[in-house]
């Protein structure tokens, strides 16, 4: 049966205080009528037995304990040889209790165990074959005390294990989501880039279509040969506007399926606003709309790639191509850097992360030096990649 801290706690009180009033039965039947002396000496160590089960875990060292039970014991032999006491009934208690409450001090346990037992063979002036009893009852008694404690310690490494699988579930969770913002917020950030070129682009287009729209009802009146041919102009540049304006649309989908490709060129864009490498994107191909976790890969390995440029390549331009192939999207990340052909590839924590992320998703990754210096990562991932465990960086 389990029990809940609450009524553990209970049951414990309830044991202790049930011993506690046999004790003092016992002592009580034992000792009255004794003398003053005998009475006095059982009282204390009544005392010391309330001390023993009542005092607090926090408050106990091994000191005390030796102290404690080594007080009670010289007490009873006192009153058995001294003043001549016959009854030591209040002596086998303190060997039970020292054996099954005391977790902490195991040592304590053994030694106050054998030295009730010898002073119980000393009283009772016990034949040597049944002082080897005895000492069999204290080694299985031990034994099962042992396996006891293991079983509470194994139970206790059990519920922090559940606890800590719990909050590292959490914190998985809660980086999940913070990966999620990060990708939205790349998505949103060139969102915005793309805003400023479109007002720029496509509101320059419709500034020229207005002003040719008023001059052709000029041309309409006086040239209407050359009004004709300015028409075509017009359409010209309205169907680019019209372009634009469908580019922006698709890249402006709300969908979260569409936020793959654009978070990428947002975390470029990041990239290099920070820095003077030159950075290039180049879409090798169309793509298609990815899922969430699939963009959240390819973000965290150029992410990593970027950073892998910045802090070690010395590079001047960095390409970053993408394309997608049946199903299967390749990134590709080459540098100028100092990396040499016939170098041998280090790959560090971060990298290594990388490798470990693809594999994970379902793709690889490999690197690779180039001529005639510079380095080249290349992750494959497919579009409906396994979710993955995010690892803590």
């Amino acid at each position: 049966m389990k029990f809940t801290f609450k009524e553990e706690k209970i049951y414990v009180n309830l044991v202790r205080f049930v011993g506690s009033l046999l004790l003092a039965i016992s002592y009580y039947k034992d000792y009255s009528g004794q003398g003053f002396i005998n009475l006095l000496g059982g009282l204390i160590v009544l005392l010391l037995y309330m001390v023993l089960i009542w005092a607090k875990n926090a408050w106990w060292t091994e000191v005390k304990y030796y102290a404690v039970t080594f007080i009670m014991i010289l007490i009873i032999l006192v009153l058995h040889y001294v003043f001549g006491s016959p009854n030591t009934s209040l002596l086998w208690p303190l060997y039970f209790i020292i054996l099954f409450m005391n977790r902490v001090y195991p040592r304590v346990s053994f030694i106050v165990g054998i030295t009730t037992l010898t002073a119980v063979f000393l009283i009772y002036s016990l034949s040597l074959s049944s002082f080897l009893g005895l000492l069999c009852v204290i080694l299985v008694a031990r034994s099962i005390k042992i396996r006891r404690d293991a079983h509470y310690l194994t139970t206790l490494h059990l519920e922090e294990l559940n606890k800590t699988h719990k909050e590292l579930e959490a914190t998985h969770n809660e980086l999940q989501e913070a990966m999620v913002h990060s990708v939205r917020y790349a998505a949103l950030e060139e969102r915005t880039r793309l805003a400023s070129e479109i007002h720029d682009g496509l509101g320059h287009q419709l500034t020229s279509l207005i002003v040719q729209l008023q001059a052709l009802q000029i041309m309409q009146v006086n040239d209407p040969k050359r009004a004709a041919e300015s028409t075509s102009q017009l359409i010209t540049i309205a169907r680019q506007a019209m372009a634009e304006v469908r580019v922006a649309v698709k890249e402006w989908s709300n969908d979260e399926m569409g936020l793959g490709l654009v978070a990428l060129k947002g975390l470029v864009a990041q990239t290099q606003s920070r820095s003077s490498i030159q950075f290039k994107l180049n879409q090798k191909s169309e793509v298609t709309e990815w899922p969430i976790e699939t963009s959240i890969v390819l973000y965290r390995v150029l992410q990593e790639s970027l950073t892998n440029v910045l802090r070690h390549s010395n590079a001047t331009i960095a390409s970053i191509d993408i394309e997608e192939v049946n199903d299967t999207i390749y990134l590709t990340v080459t540098d100028n850097g100092v990396t040499a052909k016939e170098e041998p590839l280090n790959l560090g924590y971060g990298l290594n992360g990388v490798t470990k992320r693809c594999k994970a998703s379902g793709g690889y990754c490999f690197f690779s030096s180039i001529e005639p210096h510079g380095f080249r990562l290349q992750a494959v991932v497919p579009v409906a990649c396994r979710p993955i465990v995010e690892e803590k960086e």
